[in-house]
């Protein structure tokens, strides 16, 4: 998987990370890889975690890939279990996070990482494993840029770093150089980096103050939906998100009906 040597493209420690752990449970209960063991499998996972139904069938399909390739399963089972692809029974659950809840959330940070967290989010896009992979040296404050290398896929990108947030990353870099210079921009308390659960809890706990409910995702859908309020190009925040195709910047997008209706009062 992280050499490409299976679907064609390199996947990043965070999604091998992750079949790993649906393989190994897959194998304490099943001896062979088949139909009916993945079926099996996927039919004790709730209909409504469609997602960690999609994970699940994604791990096994990737561990069969491997199987095939090796001369120990059946090139049909690629086909048997085309069907059993988990799809939506019910519209997904999308959040987001509106400039007003955006400042509350700011104000309600405790510490300059616990700024950084949420400003690094809500103004670059970045996914919450991208964040915590960040390295001080991927910082180039004087170029204004962000270097992505552990993007999805394995693939490296830059993003900006605006006015704003530049001012959040200088303010939080006096605060570390003041204890021990970590290599990680993000660090849990014992000064290793900070793992996407972590995140995840760190941000929670930021909009349980500030009575918003947040989650990585919401400030990266809030980030695409914001700035294409105001303008800015579909293709740039495509990009600045990493996504394959522009469709899914488009998905992103939660522009509100009331939002419509008060911009096209200034279209004459």
């Amino acid at each position: 998987m992280a050499r490409g040597l299976i679907n064609g493209r390199a996947f990043s420690q965070e999604t091998i990370k992750d079949y790993r752990y649906y393989i190994d449970r897959f194998f304490e209960k099943h001896k062979t890889i088949n139909a009916s063991t993945l079926k099996a499998e996927l039919a004790k996972i709730p209909a409504h975690q469609i997602a960690k139904r999609q994970h699940c069938y994604k791990a096994i399909v990737c561990m069969g890939k491997f199987l095939i390739a090796e001369g120990q399963l059946e090139d049909a089972f690629l086909k048997e279990v085309k069907n059993l692809y988990p799809k939506r029974h019910l519209p997904p659950k999308r959040s987001t996070i509106k400039e007003d809840e955006l400042e509350k959330l700011l104000q309600a940070c405790e510490s300059g990482e616990e700024c950084l967290i949420v400003s690094l989010l809500a103004f670059t896009g970045l996914r919450a494993s991208e964040a915590c992979g960040l390295k001080w040296e991927d910082i180039d404050l004087k170029g204004n840029s962000i270097r992505v290398q552990l993007g999805k896929g394995g693939k490296e990108r830059k993003v900006g770093i605006s006015a704003r947030l530049k001012d959040v990353i200088e303010k939080y870099y006096v605060e570390c150089k003041k204890v021990k210079p970590e290599c990680f921009l993000l660090k849990n308390t014992v000064g290793k980096p900070m793992t996407r659960n972590g995140l995840y809890q760190r941000l929670e706990r930021i909009g349980i103050n500030a009575g918003v409910k947040v989650s990585p995702h919401a400030l990266r859908r809030a980030f695409v939906t914001l700035n294409a309020n105001k303008g800015r190009s579909l293709v740039m925040l495509q990009h600045a998100c990493g996504h394959n195709k522009i469709t899914t910047t488009r998905s992103y997008c939660l522009t509100t009906e009331q939002e419509v209706i008060e911009a096209m009062k200034d279209w004459d």
